[in-house]
């Protein structure tokens, strides 16, 4: 670690935990140890004549990048925390003075800010990083799970899971219209997990996919996400792989189900390469967060009984090949993002440029196996 991160390691507090480990029916195992990075590259594409570009003109211009210090199934070392910064190509040596961990958002995600003081030119680059540590899920037993009712009342820490939030708009009277039809009006005579399942093979079933939910530039560079949302995807019956997910958790929490997405990165061993990736997780009461991955179940559930086991349904033997990133496809702050949502966010006002390209380069190392849960 250099000096800035292991200094910028010292300042951090964990704060509450986002998702405790599974239980009862539900388990995790197989940890895995990586080391990721986020480096990212902004260029101003303003131009005020043919000839010249406009600048960057950035004071106190916060950047935003949300962290998952301790989800159901991943948690951050907080000593691993490294934050960089080069403004025209120099670094910034004085970073870790400016930059801090904001908490009190939903799911107990904290924000750590790096705050650019002055800056006047054409591009700056940052990256953050911190070591992971992942888990698989097993659900271990589907009648336990179908046993669990309704609950009187969800827990306070999981109720931001039934807000809509930027591009899953959960309380349009669309995904209610479409909770009664899936559900045929029968939603409360089943358990939750049961319900669940049928809901989310409708949304499968519904959505076509189209792309693969990047947007690249010049020689495949990947400049962010592709994402409509959930209300457009379902009206017209398509969408890329984000949007599925989002539809997926628009439904669930429609239907009163406490869901969110889970943006994060998937090593892709056979490929040699590091991608964006989204799932979905719900809570069941007395399990805890059920994660699923819509877009690897189309074609497997179409007619399978809701009672036996699902594919990428709770149990998920490669989530330990993926790290959380964010419950949201943008930082829940005042921030912006160039072009593309990518899970960061930035204020560059007034000097920003709200056409401004983003180059994203991903990078995951396996540092073998993690620690197994205490029994």
């Amino acid at each position: 670690m250099n000096l800035a991160g292991a200094m910028l390691g010292a300042l951090i507090v964990v704060g509450p935990p986002s998702g405790q480990p599974p239980m009862g029916p539900l388990q995790r195992y197989d940890p895995r140890l990586y080391d990721f990075t986020i480096d990212v590259t902004l260029t101003t594409s303003w131009q005020l004549d043919a000839t010249q570009q406009r600048s960057f003109n950035l004071v106190n211009a916060p950047i935003v990048m949300p962290i998952i210090f301790q989800g159901t199934y991943s948690a951050v070392s907080k000593d691993s925390l490294r934050a960089r910064l080069w403004l025209a190509g120099h670094e910034d040596t004085e970073l870790t003075s400016r930059t801090r961990l904001d908490d009190g958002f939903p799911h107990h995600t904290q924000l750590a800010v790096l705050t650019i003081r002055e800056f006047r030119g054409k591009s700056l680059r940052w990256q953050l990083g911190y070591r992971a540590q992942v888990w698989s899920s097993r659900l271990k037993n589907e009648n336990a799970a179908a046993a669990i009712g309704w609950p009187n009342e969800w827990p306070k820490e999981v109720q931001d899971g039934l807000k809509p939030q930027k591009y899953i708009e959960s309380n349009d009277p669309f995904f209610a219209q479409a909770v009664e039809h899936a559900s045929e009006g029968k939603l409360r005579l089943v358990p939750p997990y049961l319900a669940a399942k049928d809901l989310v093979r409708y949304c499968v079933n519904e959505i076509r996919l189209s792309g693969s939910g990047l947007g690249r530039g010049n020689a495949g560079a990947v400049h962010g996400l592709q994402i409509i949302g959930a209300k457009r995807a379902a009206t017209e019956g398509v969408g890329g792989p984000h949007d599925l997910v989002c539809v997926c958790v628009a439904m669930l929490r429609a239907a009163g189900i406490p869901a969110r997405p889970v943006i994060g990165v998937h090593e892709e061993k056979k490929l040699g390469r590091t991608r964006f990736v989204s799932w979905a997780e719900f809570y069941l009461p007395e399990a805890g967060w059920v994660p699923f991955d819509p877009v690897e179940m189309r074609g497997k559930v179409r007619s399978l009984d809701v009672r036996r086991p699902w594919p990428e349904f709770g149990t998920m033997k490669d989530l330990n090949r993926r790290i959380p990133l964010a419950y949201h496809f943008m930082p829940p702050a005042a921030v912006q993002t160039p072009q593309y949502p990518a899970v960061w966010g930035w204020d560059p006002r007034p000097g920003g440029d709200p056409s401004s390209q983003q180059h994203i380069r991903l990078s995951i190392t396996s540092r073998g196996r993690g620690t197994d849960d205490l029994r």
